[in-house]
């Protein structure tokens, strides 16, 4: 993910988003959300430190569904198009279900078992 708030001078430091967390409970029982983990990352003399600084939690709501963000290259930062706050849900939503078929189609179909010499 592209660095943020990078700054320059005798050390080096920016903030970086370190884990991603997404909550999705049942509608009955709370508001689904996605949780930034960041932390600061400081360079002084070729050593990194990386310091916890806390979380941002955006909840997934009617009232933000429509909400654009632009999409950012994760290296070079060039903007490649936008997306919603509820196509990014349904782009989650679809790549867990993408992954937990792949996962039960392995399951299902093991690989063959290597001839006995």
């Amino acid at each position: 993910m592209p660095d943020y708030n990078e700054q320059t001078g005798q050390f080096s430091s920016w903030v970086r988003c370190k884990y991603i967390g997404i909550d999705n409970p049942r509608p009955a029982l709370g508001t689904p959300s996605v949780t930034f983990a960041e932390e600061k990352v400081i360079v002084a003399e070729g050593e990194e430190i990386h310091r916890p600084l806390g979380n941002l939690v955006e909840p997934f709501t009617a009232e933000n569904a429509a909400e654009v963000f632009d999409l950012l290259h994760p290296e070079t930062g060039e903007v490649l198009g936008s997306m919603t706050y509820q196509q990014l849900y349904v782009a989650l939503s679809s790549a867990y279900l993408h992954v937990a078929t792949k996962r039960d189609l392995v399951q299902a179909d093991p690989p063959p078992e290597p001839p006995a010499e």
